[in-house]
């Protein structure tokens, strides 16, 4: 066999090729990483290869680094995994490659390292892993759709709790408050953009990514069509108010684009009667709600004939803050709300109320198209009974987020 001349202490030595062939592979065999090739190497200024700037073929490539996914060794693979969710949205094409293929090993460790891209970066800037997985999921089946629909809700949930970071951090209110829809006060859990959201449009994007919310206010200056065609996209939204503000042609855009919704507020924004027809169109399953808004009483009517399926309560925004339970034809008061001009003038819990100025009253309904006659400011004469005694009082209705 042939050898090689090498000199120890100036003596020759005779050593095989093999020998010398073994040598080189007992040096680097256990490492999960070959040496580093000419093309990885650190170049002279010291300055190694910037993330997802690696080479595009060869060994320490991505289509490299994604073919050992499905390598033998543990710790290779462990590598594999590392590697490309280091090189982050660069590394999206070659892994959808292999995500289809059905080998387990493969999918499992491709749809790992698609999750740690997506909820290491923002959802603009993941390089479409998000969507990649969505597509998987609807499109594919077996293995790769299982994979790609837990991949999804790992990073649904991860990006929920994220935007309600974000959201914050921008002003924006998420939480536990009241939230009104027809003169009903309720503590749900909301969204709300106001005076102290902060202007940044960019952080909008993380509404939609907002897990258990369904209600939603947008009051005064953040009434803009930019705004409204972000809330609209809160997942699970179900209610929308808009409070205090200006709205025209251009907000209610977004809003005709929207997923139907079971209720739409709109409270103390002047809307004109040419208006109303768009905002009976609006995709709106129960109940529109249109308080304090100047449209007229004509309008709504035909609004009412246009949508028969559709409850639009239509009031001048006057509110007496009372909420009643309907038994044996009587209104009887069960809740009074915290500051309002029924709690300023004493009605109580248990109080009776059987008239409003000249109407009389049997059942809520009855109050609230009395009361809904009114205007913030006005002053109603309300009878009630308080332990079967007849009372009389005189109160100055208020707005109803006074």
């Amino acid at each position: 066999m042939d050898g090689v001349v090498l000199v120890n202490r100036g003596k020759p030595v005779l050593v095989s090729c093999l020998a010398v062939a073994l040598a080189f592979v007992g040096a680097w065999g256990l490492s999960a990483e070959p040496p580093a090739t000419k093309s990885t190497a650190a170049p002279e200024n010291g300055e190694g290869p910037k993330t997802g700037e690696g080479p595009k073929t060869g060994e320490g490539s991505i289509a490299y680094w994604v073919t050992q996914l499905g390598s033998d060794q543990y710790l290779r693979r462990e590598t594999a995994v590392k590697k490309l969710a280091a090189e982050g949205p660069a590394a999206i094409e070659d892994l959808m490659s292999v995500l289809r293929t059905g080998d387990l090993e493969v999918v499992e460790r491709a749809a790992e390292v698609m999750t740690e891209i997506a909820i290491s970066h923002r959802p603009s800037e993941d390089g479409g892993a998000w969507e990649t997985l969505r597509k998987l999921a609807s499109e594919s089946v077996g293995r790769s759709s299982s994979r790609a629909q837990t991949a999804i809700n790992e990073i649904s949930k991860h990006r929920s709790a994220q935007a309600r970071i974000e959201l914050a951090a921008a002003g924006v209110f998420v939480g536990l408050d009241e939230f009104v829809i027809r003169a009903i006060s309720q503590p749900r859990m909301i969204v709300q953009l106001d005076e102290k959201w902060n202007g940044n449009v960019e952080t909008l994007q993380w509404l939609q990514w907002l897990d258990g919310v369904e209600n939603a206010r947008v009051k005064g200056p953040a009434i803009t069509p930019e705004v409204v065609s972000r809330i609209t996209q809160v997942p699970g939204l179900q209610s929308l108010a808009i409070v205090n503000g200006k709205v025209d042609d251009e907000v209610l855009k977004p809003l005709a684009d929207m997923k139907p919704l079971n209720s739409l507020e709109f409270r103390y924004v002047r809307l004109s009667d040419e208006m109303g027809d768009k905002i009976a169109s609006l995709p709106v399953r129960v109940s529109l709600n249109l308080k304090g808004t100047g449209i007229s009483a004509q309008r709504v009517d035909s609004m009412r004939e246009a949508t028969p399926g559709l409850l639009i309560d239509h009031g001048q925004g006057g509110f007496l803050g009372v909420t009643c339970q309907d038994s044996f034809d009587v209104c009887e008061i069960s809740g009074v709300v915290a500051g309002s001009a029924a709690e300023e003038a004493g009605l109580i819990r248990g109080d009776v109320i059987v008239q409003v100025d000249e109407t009389e009253v049997n059942k809520f309904k009855d109050l609230q198209d009395a009361i809904n006659e009114h205007e913030p400011g006005e002053t109603v004469k309300v009878k009630y009974r308080r332990a079967e005694k007849p009372m009389t009082l005189d109160l100055k209705l208020r707005r109803l987020d006074d």
